[in-house]
Order: C-alpha cells, then sequence, then structure tokens
C-alpha cells in the first residue's frame, strides 16, 4: 500500500518521493476506561469529576440485594440507554466500522525526529504546577537525552490515536409499511436485543418485560402499538469524529534575527539565502495535540473533512466517484499573518483512509508533501514528505464524548499540557508572545469540534 502511495503522489507533483523509514505494525488493542491521570493530574481530576450516576445505584443493589432492586437496576439500564444519545448495537458497530475505515494514512516528514507518543507514558514524566504540566527534568536536559520521552516513539501500531466521536440525536419521522416482521427491531428503544433482551433474564419474569415496555414507550414520548407503523421514528447514523495525535515535543522554527540589546532580538530577512545576523529558534513547546476531523450522515463515506494546520484549516468534500477529497474552504482559527495554502485534492489509501502529512519538527497537518508557507511576517514554513508511514487505523482508542463514564481521567484535565513560556523576548511584558519555549498548548476538552450536528 505504501509504495502505491508514493508512486501516486510522485506521479502526481512530477518529482520521485522515497520513504524514509517506513515501518509496519501489528495491531494492539488497550484500553484506558476509568484510567485516571498519571500522578501529575490525578488531584487535578479527582477534584473535576465527582458524578458517578450508575455506580452509586448499583452499590445500593449489592448491599440491600432484593429481587426488586435487581430489577430496578435493569430500569435505570434502559432508560440510560433510551435517554442518552446511545445507538442500537447494530449501528455502534457500523459506527465503529466507519471510525477505523476511514482513520487517516499520516506520513511523519523525513528525517522527523520529535515523534508521537501515548498520553499515560506523557503523564508518567510530568507534574501537576497549578495550571500546567510541566515535566520533571528541566527541557534542555531532556533534549540533550536523545532517548528521553521528548523523542516520542515509532508510532505504527504503538503509539494510540484518540478518535472523540460526537453523535448527533436526530428523529425523523419515516414511512413504514403497517405490517412489520417479528424479528425487526423496536425503532422504539433505541436500543437492540444485543444490548437488552427481556428473554435472556428469565428469572425476572412478566413484571420485567412491562416495565421495559413502560419505559421504551415514556422515554420516546409514544406508546403508539408498532403495528400502526405510520408515525415510527428512525434514527438515522450521525455523527463526527475527530482523530487527536499527541506529540511530547513541538519543536519551533529557525529565523534570522538582529540583537538590538534592551530591546532584544528582531527577525530580518535572509540576503540571498543567507542569514546576516543569527539563527534563532522560537516557539518550541511541552506537548502537542494535532488533528482531523470526519463528519459522516447514513452514508458509508463522510461527507466533509477538516483538515489542522497550526491554527488554520481547511475543510474537503468527499467525492465518491473519484474516491479523493476536493477543497471546499479555508479558516483561520487565529494570527493575523496565518494564510496557508491547501491543495485542491486530498487523495485516499486503500480506497478510504484519508493520506496526510505530518510537518517535521512542528506536525501541523498537510494533504501534500512538499514545503508549505504558513506565515506571511516573517515567511515560517512547514516542510514533509513521506518519511514513516504511521496507519492510525492500527490502535484507535474511541473517546465518547456523550459518555463521561467511558473516558479516561485526564480528559477531565483543562489545563496546559506543558511547561509555562521561558526565554522570552522583552517584548513578551507588553504581550507579545515570542519565547524561545511558549506555553504548552491546551488538551482536548478545551478545543472546539470543526463540525456541528
Amino acid at each position: 500500500m505504501e509504495s502505491e502511495v508514493v508512486a501516486l503522489y510522485s506521479q502526481f507533483f512530477g518529482k520521485r518521493f522515497e520513504p524514509v523509514d517506513a515501518t509496519d505494525g501489528t495491531p494492539r488493542h488497550s484500553c484506558s476506561r476509568g484510567r485516571g491521570l498519571r500522578e501529575s493530574a490525578r488531584e487535578h481530576a479527582a477534584t473535576v469529576r465527582k458524578d458517578e450516576p450508575i455506580a452509586p445505584f448499583f452499590a445500593s443493589k449489592c448491599i440491600n440485594g432484593t429481587n426488586m432492586t435487581g430489577l430496578l437496576f435493569i430500569t435505570l439500564i434502559v432508560t440510560h440507554t433510551v435517554t442518552g444519545s446511545r445507538l442500537p448495537a447494530a449501528k455502534e458497530r457500523r459506527v465503529r466500522r466507519l471510525i477505523r475505515d476511514w482513520a487517516p494514512l499520516v506520513w511523519l516528514a523525513p528525517g522527523e525526529r520529535f515523534l508521537p507518543l501515548g498520553v499515560p507514558e506523557f503523564l508518567d514524566n510530568v507534574q501537576s504546577d497549578q495550571y500546567y504540566l510541566r515535566t520533571r527534568i528541566d527541557v534542555e536536559s531532556l533534549l540533550r537525552n536523545q532517548s528521553s520521552f521528548l523523542y516520542g516513539r515509532k508510532p505504527a501500531g504503538t503509539v494510540p490515536v484518540y478518535a472523540l466521536t460526537k453523535k448527533c440525536v436526530s428523529t425523523e419521522k419515516t414511512p413504514t409499511s403497517s405490517r412489520t416482521p417479528k424479528n425487526d427491531q423496536n425503532v422504539l428503544t433505541l436500543i437492540s436485543n444485543n444490548e437488552l433482551s427481556v428473554e435472556r433474564r428469565p428469572d425476572t419474569g412478566d413484571l420485567t418485560a412491562q416495565i421495559v415496555e413502560k419505559i421504551r414507550q415514556t422515554a420516546t414520548g409514544s406508546g403508539i402499538d408498532k403495528r400502526q407503523g405510520e408515525n415510527r421514528f428512525r434514527r438515522k447514523m450521525h455523527f463526527h469524529v475527530t482523530y487527536w495525535m499527541f506529540y511530547p515535543f513541538s519543536e519551533g522554527k529557525t529565523i534570522c534575527v538582529l540583537d538590538l540589546g534592551f530591546f532584544g532580538s528582531w527577525p530580518i530577512p535572509t540576503v540571498a539565502g543567507v542569514c546576516i545576523g543569527t539563527l534563532k529558534g522560537y516557539g518550541s513547546h511541552i506537548g502537542d495535540w494535532e488533528h482531523m476531523s470526519l463528519y459522516f450522515k447514513d452514508k458509508e463515506h463522510p461527507l466533509t473533512m477538516y483538515v489542522s494546520a497550526h491554527d488554520a484549516g481547511a475543510f474537503y468534500r468527499y467525492d465518491p466517484q473519484n474516491g479523493t477529497f476536493v477543497y471546499e474552504s479555508q479558516e483561520t482559527r487565529k494570527g493575523l499573518f496565518q494564510k496557508p495554502t491547501f491543495p485542491e485534492k486530498v487523495y485516499t489509501a486503500s480506497g478510504s483512509h484519508p493520506i496526510l502529512f505530518s510537518a517535521r519538527g512542528s506536525h501541523g497537518l498537510w494533504t501534500a508533501p512538499g514545503k508549505h508557507k504558513f506565515v506571511r511576517v516573517p515567511r515560517l514554513y512547514d516542510e514533509s514528505g513521506f518519511g514513516t508511514a504511521w496507519p492510525t487505523w492500527k490502535r484507535l482508542e474511541l473517546l465518547p464524548e456523550e459518555d463521561n463514564e467511558a473516558l479516561p481521567g485526564w480528559m477531565t484535565f483543562k489545563g496546559k499540557w506543558g511547561n509555562p513560556s521561558s526565554n522570552c523576548h522583552p517584548l513578551a511584558k507588553l504581550g507579545f508572545n515570542i519565547c524561545e519555549f511558549v506555553d504548552g498548548p491546551t488538551g482536548i476538552p478545551m478545543k472546539r469540534f470543526n463540525f456541528r450536528c
């Protein structure tokens, strides 16, 4: 598959691309349900996450130990399932399959030193410092140690990608036949027989069946007989997913500056490609969250894709005829001078995986290999290409946005995933964010979705 992708881009851009250090991983599955912040953020998580709506009820069942509490627990499950946004089991499996089948193939850049890392390993190496997750060892020492966690790991099959899903609840009236086969799922329940089946609980008898049926009708606001059919409500599959990739370190840009003493260093243009001042790096930071998003609505393919590069991003529409994503528009989330140019088309690998390119050092996602100007003043460029292949579907961890019980503890942290800024320009006191090391980024809970239901 990788050789086909390289050949495709070589033909399209008119020059030969060679993969560097491409690796194949084996599928690994892990689960982080209920996992708290490792050491550094555990106290913060404890102060934020205080509601446990199901666990206390189950505890009362264990204490009382009566048959009726068992019925009430079944009732609670049904109520939670119907009134929430959980899909029937068949559709849940379909959603998971689509998330996996359309996960991106990300090419890390040739010569990339700062690789991705799983969140738990990162948390093992930082400590909570008020609003920040600060490294236990100073950054300069970590950068000198090539085996430190800042350099991450080769990602294929080993580093998780966090897929945050948002299910859009929409009920639509659909005319159906007045005759319904016995094996048809009761669409009023919003759950499937695989999740809750009265027949599988013979010890509860007819009383359980009556309770379950009553809740089904009440929660949907309808007591219509299934045979009437005309006003039944059917839930369509409608959701969007954001694939979050985490890097422990983001390398800033090296620019040509002139030292003006008390006024600090100021960027100056190069002359015929030569810096007549001093080359200095700015904008590096601990912690780096990158993402792309897909929007699905009752199709076996996404309708739209969003690709994020730094503080900008582009929207692409999927063309099922050609199997490509076509550019539609772009946005700049912040920064007056950020105006990147995005290619017209995004190709797919194996017919479904969007092919994206992570910029060397800074990891912004681009939809083609090459050199990308993303800031006009001073001129800043990203470089991307065929380095290490990262098939993100090899290890996906699903984060259901609507189900707090299924989220890992670190999803409650609302601070910054890195050290505070340091080695700043004198003008930083006036609000200019010109520092050798800038603040770490905020995490997933503080980011807005790129799509709305």
